[in-house]
């Protein structure tokens, strides 16, 4: 009896061993797999934060959006790959800020042993500043020798660890990170539009020539951890006081990149440039990752979004039709449909039902190929200057009475484009968006960005794509121009950089105007048009409308995509439920020698930089990417 007890509880023991070993075998083979995702950005975020929170679908939608393989992976999980195996040369790993504050000091260590051996490494402000506990460390950040950059010394500077300044760069920085012309500013043009200081404008850094700046008069500052002054790391961008705001850092075999920016916190209210921008730089220029382009056939592309807000439009949009302003394209033309501008009763409105100029007009621009939205509610100025996010049951019913009219006018179909009138979209707005079918809307956050998902805060605007509008610092129309008393010559070279910004960038850009205002700046107007279809006759640009545009980035974000390693090449592998037809990619000829089409219907033409592979039809393709030796 004994032996039989001492038997089973042997047995007993063993199968708890097993167990024991069976779980550890599961949890390297696990950490295994997911920290060697090839050519793959790791996001590392919190151990028990869900792949779907709000601060993490920041990032991944981002990635989806820019065409860039990332994948959210906790950090012990990561680090168990790397301890278990996982190629330390192969990762690409990024530790962003806001959410993730707080990592280990043996996380930290695997952190700067992974790119001491090759890795790449993306650190973002405060990530990883504080330890498990929630501590600062003594002196400098604990990552500060691996970015080069001397940072978040609490010691020192106790509750003054940061600046609030303007940012400073060169423009084919900007350029890099996304970032147009007019959202940064040489100093003439600077102190004409914003209120930074003289003394700053006057600073000699010719490294450093061009400011950041917003949609407003405002200078537009930063928070800014304070930095010293480093020997070693390639400064891409500083604070006006000289505090690194974006730098790369050759560590070991690697490369450590610092962003100073809160980047998940800019994105949450609306300014999600920067996040977009440093995410694919790190992508392209570090990791050098191919890029699945946002813009059909990976052609640059213009939205000119025209503006109608009262019966005083009709007679200038009859000018821009004699000016040919109209036979180019597909454009977006959104109208106030209502009798009244500033106040019900006033008269000065478009009166769509009953105006048959109007009418014809908007049949005219139908039979050009051109799109036809909804410019807001009703009264424009009334509905801009008050709409709230308080007084939806005074307001929506003006959305409803604009949306019949256009619609009306519109053969019947309802529009799948919105503009706010002044801008002015209450929340309850994109619910009714939602509701109408909206695909498409113009916006006024996110300034200077391609097309993208809006994210208020931790609520993102699912069902339609916002387009963000193009800004000259506080000018983004010709009759704000006028009012800044812009001379034409002036504001004709920005919209002249801004079609240089498209071609070479190959993305989409909204430009907007009322017709008020462009017949005002004609010359610049009709110039700038018409280098963007000089530049489409060479199919390096396309006029494309707003819903076309939504069309495409909808059908593109069904797009499966990957990269395995296949000896001496990597396979790059898609595929769409439909079809993948004007999908093109980006294959960075740093990296890769060769492209070569193993299977689908695509064409490759070399570039300066990169290959460019366009897809001509059908819904697989696998491409061949000899690696550079």
């Amino acid at each position: 009896m004994n032996k039989l007890l001492r038997w089973k509880k042997w047995l007993a023991a063993t199968a708890v061993v097993l167990c024991l070993l069976a779980v550890i075998g599961w949890h390297q083979s696990r950490s295994l797999q997911a920290s060697q995702h090839y050519a793959t950005i790791s996001l590392l975020i919190p151990d028990g934060m869900p792949a779907h929170a709000p601060q993490v679908q920041i990032w991944s939608e981002a990635a989806r959006e820019r065409g860039l393989l990332l994948k959210p992976l906790a950090i012990s999980e990561w680090m168990r790959g790397i301890h278990y195996g996982a190629p330390a040369a192969q990762q690409a790993v990024i530790l962003p800020d806001t959410f993730h504050r707080n990592i280990s000091d043996a996380a930290v260590q695997t952190l700067i042993d992974v790119v001491q051996a090759g890795g790449q490494a993306m650190v973002v402000q405060d990530g990883g500043m504080l330890d498990e506990r929630g501590y600062y460390s003594k002196g400098t950040s604990r990552l500060s020798q691996m970015l080069g950059v001397r940072y978040g010394d609490y010691d020192t500077y106790k509750d003054q660890l940061s600046d609030y300044e303007e940012i400073r760069g060169a423009p084919t920085t900007m350029e890099l990170l996304g970032i147009p012309p007019g959202r940064y500013l040489d100093a003439k043009a600077a102190a004409k539009l914003t209120a930074i200081d003289p003394e700053e404008l006057a600073v000699d850094q010719p490294g450093f020539p061009s400011f950041i700046a917003g949609y407003t008069k405002d200078s537009q500052r930063f928070t800014v951890l304070k930095t010293d002054r480093p020997q070693g790391a390639r400064i891409l961008l500083q604070s006006s006081n000289g505090d690194v705001v974006a730098s790369v850092n050759h560590w070991g075999k690697g490369q450590a990149m610092f962003i100073n920016l809160p980047l998940t916190y800019l994105l949450q209210r609306t300014d999600g440039i920067f996040l977009h921008g440093f995410l694919a730089y790190f992508a392209q220029q570090l990791v050098q990752q191919p890029q699945l382009l946002a813009s059909p056939d990976g052609i640059g592309a213009l939205v000119l979004n025209w503006h109608n807000d009262d019966g005083r439009a009709i007679g200038f949009l009859h000018e821009l039709q004699e000016a040919g302003i109209f036979d180019h394209g597909h454009q977006s033309l959104h109208f106030t449909a209502g009798p009244d501008v500033n106040q019900p009763g006033d008269g000065l409105g478009m009166d769509l039902d009953y105006n048959e100029d109007a009418q014809k007009m908007i049949q005219m621009l139908l039979s050009q190929g051109h799109s036809i939205g909804n410019h807001g509610g009703w009264i424009h100025n009334y509905f801009g200057n008050n709409a709230s996010d308080d007084n939806a049951d005074d307001f929506m019913p003006f959305l409803d009475l604009n949306n019949a009219s256009v619609t009306k006018a519109n053969h019947g179909l309802q529009p799948k484009e919105y503009s706010a009138p002044n801008g002015n979209t209450p929340l309850w707005t994109y619910d009714w968006m939602a509701e109408h079918g909206v695909q498409s809307f113009y916006t006024v956050a996110n300034v200077g960005m391609p097309p993208t998902r809006l994210w208020l805060g931790t609520r993102q605007v699912q069902q339609s794509w916002a387009f963000p509008v193009l800004t000259y610092g506080q000018v983004a129309s010709a009759e704000e121009a006028s009012f800044q008393k812009i001379p034409v010559a002036e504001f004709g070279q920005w919209l002249q950089q801004v079609a240089g910004f498209i071609e070479h960038t190959r993305s989409i850009r909204l430009s907007y105007f009322h017709p008020i205002g462009a017949v005002e700046y004609l010359p610049a107007v009709k110039a700038y048009i018409d280098s963007v279809q000089a530049c489409a006759d060479r199919k390096q640009c396309q006029f494309i409308s707003m819903g076309e545009a939504a069309d495409f980035l909808s059908r593109r974000n069904q797009v499966q995509w990957s990269i395995a390693a296949e000896g001496d090449n990597d396979l790059l592998s898609a595929s769409h439920p439909q079809s993948l037809t004007a999908m093109a990619w980006t294959v960075p000829k740093t990296k890769y020698a060769a492209v070569r089409v193993l299977a689908g219907q695509a064409q490759v033409q070399a570039t300066d930089s990169a290959w460019l592979v366009r897809v001509q039809d059908g819904q697989e393709l696998s491409l061949e990417m000899r690696r550079q030796k």
